[in-house]
């Protein structure tokens, strides 16, 4: 903590994304456990169209008001001492804020700009993992110009890789937007077309019976390994867990922590866990997702490097499982930040002989 005065801390949320109101709902949450005492706040909201607000736009955008203005190019306030980005999926999830930063030489909160985009890319994350040992589904991908050009051949293409029934995902895109079932061609055409308004590349795998297990993953020295590893939580969505289902109508239910797991199945959550947050190169804090298949069969899902952090979001809920409250939660991050560009500023930037 800088000596003598409060933290001047930039939070970030809104965005270019279709997740613009999960940010919205993510960053009155984290404000709301922000001490006043240790922080110095600096809100800036981001336009749907990528505008950085100034204060007054900000707190109108957080209110759910029209901003007056258009919002410019990205900027931080002078004096600023570190950034916490309530930002999820593209720009603001990605890599591409968190390079800005590094640029910038500004700490902030959570993965750097190689893991950030590492986890938001689905399938690079499950090339990345596969390749350490975490089991993953088979997968296929799809370009959105590729199957423009020829769509009955990639249709082919896909039902051969991956069967039918399957889901449908943009690549880099969280909170459900986008997913889409499919039970034959015609519904998957359907799907591709939807998951193709939100990304130029999407993921399609098969459909996996199981049950849905997420766990919460914060770095912490003081933790077996430097992780603090949560106990796991489930949700049990009725039908699948769609943006309404998690968003809107709150349909799932979130289990917290998930209820009679086969024996040795938190172990493997964890070790899995210890690796993937390992080989993605990510920092300060992650929500691993799973399914739980017949026979205690495990595969990771998705990996979020900024999940959600609304009232209802497991994230937090998971933590405070973990024994951290959610206003510690936030002091951690930040301190894990400021802690981890300390260390990097120690670097040498020019080749001196030993």
């Amino acid at each position: 903590m800088p000596s003598g005065r409060r933290i001047r801390l930039a939070v970030l949320f809104g965005g270019r994304s279709a997740e613009h109101e999960v940010s919205l709902r993510s960053a009155r949450a984290v404000l709301e456990h922000l001490a006043p005492a240790r922080y110095e706040v600096r809100l800036i909201g981001i336009t749907r169209d990528g505008g950085w607000l100034g204060a007054a736009d900000s707190e109108a955008l957080l209110a759910g008001k029209r901003p007056a203005g258009r919002g410019g190019r990205p900027f931080l306030p002078d004096g600023t001492d570190c950034v916490f980005p309530v930002l999820h999926g593209p720009f603001g999830e990605d890599g591409t804020l968190q390079g800005w930063t590094e640029l910038c030489g500004i700490p902030c909160v959570g993965s750097p700009c190689l893991g950030s985009a590492l986890a938001m890319d689905k399938g690079a994350t499950k090339r990345v993992v596969r390749d350490a040992g975490v089991p993953v589904l088979p997968w296929a991908e799809a370009d959105r110009d590729q199957y423009a050009a020829a769509p009955s051949a990639c249709l082919d293409g896909l039902v051969r890789a991956v069967g039918l029934p399957c889901f449908v995902k943009p690549v880099a895109l969280g909170s459900s937007v986008g997913v889409g079932r499919a039970e034959d061609r015609g519904s998957l055409d359907g799907a591709l077309a939807e998951a193709f308004r939100y990304d130029r590349r999407v993921l399609v795998e098969p459909e996996f019976p199981g049950r849905e297990i997420e766990v919460a993953v914060l770095e912490d020295p003081t933790a077996d390994g430097g992780l603090r590893i949560s106990p796991p939580g489930e949700i049990r969505p009725r039908g699948w867990y769609d943006y309404r289902a998690k968003y809107e109508d709150r349909s799932a239910d979130l289990l917290a922590p998930a209820p009679d797991l086969p024996a040795g199945v938190a172990e493997d959550l964890a070790r899995h866990c210890r690796t993937a947050f390992a080989v993605l190169r990510l920092a300060g804090l992650a929500r691993i997702d799973f399914f739980l298949g017949a026979g205690g069969r495990l595969v990771l899902n998705e990996v979020n490097t900024l999940p959600g952090f609304t009232s209802i979001s497991m994230y937090p809920r998971l933590m405070a499982l973990a024994g951290i409250p959610f206003a510690e939660l936030c002091d951690r991050l930040v301190d894990l930040a400021l802690a981890r560009a300390g260390s990097e500023g120690e670097l040498q930037a020019e080749h001196r002989p030993a």
